[in-house]
């Protein structure tokens, strides 16, 4: 059958052990209740994969969720949503991309892509509209990003957009990602899901238009987004200054700027790492992704030194500090090189920043010697030895890069002699540059995070100024922003044009008014804000309930010893240590109708959201939900 343009789009199903291709329409009283993009990710997740699965096993399955308004004029509506039992964490996981490869998967009409099995020999699955095959992949196994997007654009024409995976991902190691025009679907560990599964890639190009209901409306919406843009000082900032610069300046200033593991909030090489420092060098030109006007995006080159050479897409903020300020490294050329790395085996360089960091940690204090690490020197500020042991990572070479490719949780375990003391995580996952006991109540963010220290699950423009109300008071604030930031992912928009930069006042309006208004346009299905915050709300309640039916609770919504145990030692920060998780967990329950001793959803909540099968299934797997 054709897929199904406009509401609500098809569904791919491919199964890669039997080599079964179908094509049905999507449900669309399923559309109409989790949207798009990662409501549909959460919710298939719970539906179609076991509690006991092995996440890197064949059963586990792969769904890939463009949203509703991606491929679309509207602003920044790029993204797509992988998801996947996460080998990294072993619960729910999912990572969100931008790029080009959603519009394309959107525009040839599929709002959903479903990937069973194993296949016995390499393989990437092909889209070209209605035309859809797994083709032979032995010939790009072994090769990296930019390779395996080169040869099969090579094979059928630059127009194509290509998600694949490294060696990283080959390799199975699990800070692996998916990439796709130097953008990672980056966290929880999906590319070695790919991996293994013998899917090297998936490729999508469409020659058709976004099926607008009502053109005229939409582009007017879209006029009033842009007028908003180009006039808001922030989106203005971060246009000009990238990631890097609106971020690393203020984290700075806060004292909380992760430096060498979290032991520090400030950096003496900041001035060599920061936006001021790129734009004098290396920045070649600012970027973005499909329809995207905000263009935060960075391409850098090294044209001379040790590095001559490296270009990449990038740097991040994340992936500075991840591989700069986080490892004592101030040396801006050698970090856009272990970004190059990084895209290219496709690996998550938060989570390889986490694992290098704590590696640095304990050697510094004497836990491991040469003989642990393969003969490296693991000092602090030595590149060359960081950019060593992002590709042993990559390729799983030798014992100690082997371990740390397992992510820093297991490291820890494995290596003992005290180590799990300084691994800085939550759930498996490393967080975000921004330390938590520079800014407690919106880092709590990483204790309750669903896919673990997370940043991008509950964040707000602002937030940073929400430690001196009471509580219960602060946890409603950030709960009302939890919804608002789902609603891009389900919508398949970026979280900047819509939340992060903008007055707080201006995002709500965008997300609130203006996004449901743009669904009803595109779809030409009535949606309220009020129904879209409760299908944001729905969202998180289901990933919380898939988390619960995994066995996590309460104890596991925690932060580490780092934050919690040692005080900052110096900096704007100096003294703090975390002191309100227990209060902030309670509260949080409190405003999300959890149980407050379990942090499991109740009955009532579950039913009030529309999530009755949930609690029932949750009952019958034996977990107390009252």
């Amino acid at each position: 059958m054709k897929t199904q343009l406009g509401f609500p789009g098809a569904v791919l199903t491919v199964n890669l052990t039997t080599g079964q291709l179908r094509i049905e329409t999507l449900d669309e009283a399923f559309a109409r209740t989790y949207i798009g993009g990662r409501g549909f990710t959460s919710r298939l997740q719970y539906d179609l994969i076991p509690p006991k699965v092995d996440p890197l096993g064949p059963e586990n399955v792969l769904i890939i969720a463009p949203g509703p308004l991606t491929g679309s004029s509207a602003p920044s509506a790029a993204r797509y949503v992988a998801g996947a039992r996460s080998p990294l964490t072993g619960i729910l996981g999912d990572g969100n991309s931008g790029g080009f490869i959603g519009a394309m998967l959107k525009k040839a009409g599929y709002s959903l892509v479903l990937i069973y099995g194993k296949s016995s020999r390499p393989v990437y699955l092909y889209i070209d509209d209605d035309d859809v095959k797994l083709l032979d992949a032995s010939y790009l196994w072994g090769k990296d990003v930019y390779e395996t997007t080169k040869a099969i654009q090579r094979e059928h024409g630059r127009a194509v957009r290509v998600a694949a995976i490294g060696q990283a991902g080959e390799n199975l190691v699990r800070i692996s990602g998916i990439v796709t025009d130097d953008h990672l679907a980056a966290r929880t560990g999906l590319g070695a899901v790919m991996g293994s599964k013998n899917l090297k890639a998936f490729a999508a190009r469409s020659r058709r238009r976004f099926p607008y209901k009502d053109r005229t409306t939409f582009n007017e919406l879209v006029a009033e987004l842009l007028e908003i843009e180009r006039t808001d000082p922030r989106a203005l900032d971060v246009t000009a200054r990238g990631t890097l610069g609106t971020l690393m300046d203020h984290h700075s200033a806060l004292g909380g700027l992760n430096t060498m593991n979290f032991q520090y909030g400030q950096f003496q090489g900041k001035n060599k790492l920061d936006h001021e420092a790129l734009a004098a060098k290396y920045l070649v030109k600012n970027t973005g992704c499909y329809s995207c006007t905000l263009k935060c995006d960075r391409y850098s080159r090294v044209d001379d030194g040790e590095f001559a050479g490296v270009e990449v897409g990038g740097p991040e903020y994340s992936t500075v500090a991840g591989l700069g300020s986080s490892l004592g490294i101030d040396n801006l050329a050698a970090i856009l090189k272990g970004n190059e790395l990084a895209n290219r085996y496709g690996m998550d360089t938060l989570d390889l920043g986490g694992v290098i960091a704590f590696s640095m940690e304990l050697y510094q204090r004497h836990i491991i010697t040469k003989e642990d690490t393969d003969g490296l020197d693991l000092e602090w500020g030595d590149y060359h030895a960081m950019l060593e042991l992002v590709r042993r990572i990559a390729f799983r070479e030798g014992h100690f890069a082997s371990l740390l490719a397992q992510g820093v949780h297991v490291a820890a375990r494995a290596i003992g002699r005290g180590a799990e003391r300084y691994a800085v995580h939550v759930k498996g996952m490393t967080p975000a540059p921004l330390d938590a006991r520079a800014v407690k109540v919106y880092n709590f963010r990483y204790a309750v995070s669903p896919r673990g220290a997370d940043h991008l699950r509950i964040s707000a423009p602002g937030g940073y100024g929400l430690d001196g109300l009471p509580i219960l008071e602060a946890a409603e604030k950030l709960h009302f922003w939890e919804t608002l930031v789902t609603v891009p992912d389900l919508m398949g928009l970026c979280k900047f044009s819509y939340v992060y930069y903008a007055d707080p006042e201006v995002s709500i309006h965008r997300v609130l008014d203006i996004v449901p208004a743009l669904y009803t346009a595109a779809t030409g299905v009535k949606l309220t804000s009020e129904e879209l915050q409760q299908a944001a709300i729905r969202v998180v309640n289901v990933e919380r309930a898939h988390n619960s039916r995994l066995g996590l609770t309460a104890a596991d919504d925690t932060l580490p010893p780092r934050f919690t145990e040692d005080p900052m030692p110096e900096g704007p920060a100096k003294g703090k240590v975390y002191d309100i998780l227990e209060p902030m967990r309670m509260a949080w329950y409190t405003v999300q109708g959890w149980n407050t001793e379990t942090g499991i959803p109740t009955r009532a909540q579950l039913v009030k959201v529309g999530l009755e099968d949930i609690a029932d299934d949750l009952e019958q797997n034996g977990i107390e939900i009252e």
